[in-house]
């Protein structure tokens, strides 16, 4: 039973999961040459166990942590996970607690992940009690909003949750796309978004060291958003600077991965 583990001394991190601080900028990625992975590659990136904590923080400190935990299932037929999350935030007079879980699937069809269902739970400002689940191939999604029904339907991308988006965004990164749209199921709108990757970056992470980073932007309606994903930390996040009331940072502070 295999073990990576990036442990850390100080607490952990958020609720929703992207971030930033910058030192060394590395020139800009030339367009890569796209990389379509094997179906064997792409079994081989998405197995195991694998247990994630992150911290937030704003204006330099510590104001909530977030627990997540990706399980990948044992399957020949697809490649599907379940992802539990929870966290909390406290800040001001903002105080919320944050409950989530989905499931994720890869669709050899369409080359891409799918989210089948999520329901989440928020208590605090934004408190709210939500469930989807996504049809048509993830065109379409059924909301159920505090006992409120409603319909939504993307004509062009399918409607991920906030998990299935950073995994889609991982998965796109190892094929070598630097440019893409991806699309988001919100409580009460779908949110799009338009993501570049600007080049690698070393980054003086406050929990991990000294990392070369490939650094993926938001240019489109969120462009305060910002993400580094870290081969050397199985292609994971590591840091996020998130497009929010409060621009929070979130640094992943803790990574296991454990292969039965």
């Amino acid at each position: 039973m295999p073990q990576i583990n990036i442990s850390t001394k100080r607490p952990l991190n958020d609720l929703i999961i992207l971030s930033v601080l910058l030192f060394a900028f590395i020139p800009k990625l030339q367009a890569n040459k796209l990389n379509k992975l094997t179906t064997e590659e792409i079994k081989s990136f998405h197995q195991c166990e694998k247990k994630f904590e992150y911290e937030v923080s704003f204006l330099g400190g510590n104001v909530g942590h977030l627990h997540r935990t990706l399980k990948w299932h044992e399957s020949e037929e697809a490649v599907k996970a379940t992802v539990t999350s929870s966290g909390k935030v406290s800040f001001l007079w903002l105080n919320s607690t944050y409950q989530q879980i989905s499931t994720m699937q890869y669709s050899t069809q369409y080359e891409h992940f799918l989210t089948p269902d999520f329901s989440q739970k928020l208590t605090g400002i934004k408190a709210r009690e939500m469930s989807a689940v996504m049809s048509n191939n993830g065109l379409s999604s059924k909301v159920t909003l505090d006992a409120e029904i409603t319909h939504y339907n993307n004509e062009n991308q399918p409607l991920y949750d906030i998990d299935t988006l950073g995994a889609q965004i991982r998965f796109n990164l190892l094929q070598g796309k630097t440019r893409f749209k991806l699309s988001r199921q919100a409580s009460s709108k779908i949110e799009n978004y338009q993501f570049e990757v600007v080049g690698t970056e070393v980054i003086n992470h406050k929990k991990l060291g000294i990392i070369t980073s490939i650094k993926v932007v938001e240019v489109g309606e969120y462009k305060d958003m910002a993400l580094w994903f870290s081969a050397q930390h199985d292609h994971q996040m590591i840091m996020a600077e998130l497009d929010m009331i409060f621009s929070p940072v979130v640094w992943l502070t803790h990574f296991s991965k454990n292969c039965h």
